[in-house]
């Protein structure tokens, strides 16, 4: 089982990622962590974005492509995996659609977790607060969902036209989220 959640910054797409690989044995592939550890780790890849990410911006294509097909070649992507936080742009859209038929690993469910932006603020900066994150400033979130409004929502109608999108009301609690979730791909088995 391979998936996607889509969503915007502060939707729960992690939290609900984490519980999903856990639950159904996936391996958890978020870039934004990736990213954020090789920063730590003062690696070559990590110098060069971590300037892009503290401004907000977006790591190239090309770049996030060869992270993810490296990410999903480990042992523990061999069952499936959750993808979360990519992709961001129509271009990251299809270059990952490529990779994935490349790799014969297409996308069984594509999850759209819907929020207001009143609420992922409110999430984010809790999360900024809680977890001493510097990059969750309340103009660099505000900028982020700018760019997700104007980059990553257009995505919702790619996955819509293939057939295997699935839209999440995620201004709930997180267990009711998560039921809703496994709902939707307890169909989905059913129908495999």
């Amino acid at each position: 089982m391979n998936l996607l959640l889509l969503g915007p910054q502060g939707s729960g797409k992690g939290t609900q990622a984490k519980r999903l690989a856990e639950e159904y044995g996936l391996a958890h592939v978020a870039t934004g962590d990736i990213l954020r550890q090789e920063i730590e780790e003062g690696t070559e890849f990590g110098k060069q974005v971590g300037p892009i990410l503290a401004s907000g911006g977006l790591v190239p294509d090309d770049q996030m492509i060869e992270l993810i097909r490296e990410r999903l070649q480990q042992d523990d992507a061999q069952n499936g995996f959750v993808l979360d936080g990519f992709p961001r742009t129509q271009a990251q859209a299809d270059a990952l659609d490529r990779m994935l038929q490349e790799i014969e690993r297409p996308l069984t469910v594509v999850f759209a977790l819907d929020i207001s932006d009143e609420s992922s603020k409110e999430r984010l900066l809790k999360r900024a607060h809680e977890e001493g994150r510097d990059d969750d400033t309340s103009e660099v979130i505000d900028r982020r969902l700018r760019t997700y409004h104007e980059q990553t929502e257009p995505l919702i109608e790619h996955y819509r036209t293939r057939g295997n999108l699935v839209t999440i009301h995620a201004d709930r609690p997180i267990d009711t989220v998560f039921a809703e979730i496994q709902k939707a791909l307890d169909h989905v088995e059913a129908r495999t």
